[in-house]
């Protein structure tokens, strides 16, 4: 009696897993039109919510590389989640109930079909591009600032190193202009037209990629623009 009253806390537990996952797999094989809506729009809603918050957090926090792996699933399954259960899932179940080796195509499929997903997000995550990446923390200065000059860079490689030049098209209502890797400050320029250098080599890798950014600030040292900028997207000059 003693050992069958220690062990009914596992035994709960187990019971407990068991009938979450059976009903995990009844609502992820559910197939009617209303259900298939349900669970495309809660995928959509969370995709929406990982890409727009680690986009955010990355905008403060430059040196989360992390976090290019939530953006990226959030960004996947928005659009992954709606062709899933709209039409893998579907196919699926067709294909099971056909008999033969379309059984087994069927019974693999969603399998198959999550494996391929999660491999294009690693991939996705290491190998981050424009659409995926948004500087939330840019747009959301811009929306209440005046300034908005165009910032124009060049690189130019010399010997070993290369060197980027970069300027601003205006600086009407800049005080200073940063320039920050890494989450390390390299150079402050205050001189109008804040026209300035800087080195390949100084800079940091995000996910491979030498990257800096470009913090526009005003005379009471607030930020009011920030522009990203990967080295291997800028033109030669």
């Amino acid at each position: 009696m003693t050992q069958d009253t220690a062990q009914s806390p596992v035994a709960m537990v187990g019971s407990l897993v068991r009938n979450a996952w059976r009903t995990m797999k009844t609502i992820y094989y559910a197939n009617s039109l209303s259900w298939r809506f349900l669970k495309a729009g809660a995928l959509v809603f969370m995709g929406f919510f990982l890409w727009s918050a680690s986009n955010l957090l990355l905008s403060y926090q430059p040196a989360w590389n992390w976090l290019h792996y939530p953006m990226a699933y959030g960004f996947l399954v928005l659009l992954y989640g709606p062709v899933h259960h709209f039409v893998v899932i579907p196919l699926a179940l067709r294909l099971r109930r056909s008999g033969g080796r379309r059984t087994t195509v069927g019974t693999r499929l969603p399998n198959a079909a999550l494996v391929a997903f999660l491999i294009a997000v690693v991939l996705l995550g290491t190998f981050p591009t424009a659409p995926v990446t948004f500087d939330f923390q840019s747009s959301l200065e811009d929306a209440g600032a005046d300034v908005n000059p165009d910032l124009q860079c060049t690189k130019s490689t010399s010997g070993d190193d290369t060197t980027i030049h970069c300027h601003l098209t205006e600086s009407d209502g800049i005080d200073s202009v940063a320039v920050v890797t890494g989450g390390d400050q390299l150079t402050v320029d205050d001189d109008p037209p804040f026209d300035f250098d800087v080195r390949e080599s100084r800079l940091q890798e995000v996910t491979g990629e030498k990257q800096f950014q470009v913090v526009l600030r005003d005379e009471n040292g607030d930020t009011i623009r920030r522009y990203t900028r990967t080295v291997s997207m800028i033109r030669e000059g």
